[in-house]
């Protein structure tokens, strides 16, 4: 069964440490390499199920991944899926998932498991360093005499780009901007997304161009495309339609990914 290991720069309670999108975008592909071939397009929902254990910056842990049944929060309301750490069952984080059906598409679920998995990437190592250490000497204690950590996909407006600041705590809306990078450079890894568009393109007048990187961060050439003439943007939404049938995504995830990449942009360049 697959087993992941990961690193990244993180503080003394094992949180990520300052981690930017870029440094997320390559987690996200280190752990893409471990699951699927390098010329492998879409990532399928069975093999992201298949992972059992993770070794995240030294910590050992094991992950159980159900898809089975209905998840539901505290209220009894449907959600999409959930990450949690019971300090109970130590070593061990859990995945949960709703099944495919009427309620949730099979995009929506790979998503989700992909967006819990940055959860898991990136939160559980803390979690489980909290729970191997006891509650602190002032600490309030949950009825139940333990503390459960817990995060949730609620519905499909969660999954967006960024979520909304207001709503979340400092570290609950960094989380999920991780958890959200994670889930996109998963499913979506920009060094094959940019080869396949290179594939591809020509077939719909559309230009993919180079120029030289502004951000020292990311490779010194960046690529962006074009398509010019009166059937531009139907050239262009063609495109994207074939792509998101590579990758296994819907025509906007694409779309999010391709300006994520700088490949397509709002002004001037389509």
């Amino acid at each position: 069964m697959p087993e992941l290991t990961l690193d990244y720069r993180h503080c003394g309670r094992m949180r990520p440490l300052y981690v930017k999108h870029y440094e997320i975008e390559a987690i996200a592909a280190y752990a893409r390499q471990q699951l699927v071939g390098n010329d492998d397009d879409a990532i399928a929902l069975d093999t992201l199920c298949q992972i059992d254990r993770l070794r995240v910056n030294g910590i050992d842990f094991t992950l159980e991944i159900s898809t089975a049944c209905e998840v539901h929060d505290e209220e009894g309301n449907f959600v999409f899926g959930i990450c949690e750490y019971d300090p109970s069952l130590p070593d061990t984080a859990m995945l949960c998932v709703s099944p495919v059906g009427e309620k949730l598409s099979p995009l929506l679920a790979l998503s989700t498991l992909a967006h819990e998995l940055g959860h898991v990437v990136f939160d559980a190592p803390g979690w489980i360093a909290d729970g191997s250490r006891g509650p602190d000497l002032f600490e309030t204690q949950e009825p139940s005499g333990h503390r459960a950590y817990r995060t949730m996909t609620p519905d499909v407006e969660h999954l967006a780009k960024s979520p909304v600041q207001s709503a979340l705590s400092y570290d609950e809306y960094f989380a999920e901007l991780r958890a959200n990078e994670f889930m996109g450079s998963l499913l979506v890894p920009r060094r094959r997304l940019t080869e396949v568009v290179e594939e591809v393109a020509p077939q719909y007048d559309v230009s993919l161009h180079w120029e030289p990187s502004l951000n020292p961060e990311i490779p010194s050439a960046q690529p962006y495309l074009t398509s010019e003439g009166e059937d531009g943007y139907f050239a262009m939404d063609s495109l994207k339609r074939t792509l998101a049938s590579r990758f296994g995504v819907n025509p906007r995830f694409i779309q999010v990914r391709l300006e994520r990449y700088g490949l397509c942009r709002s002004q001037g360049r389509y």
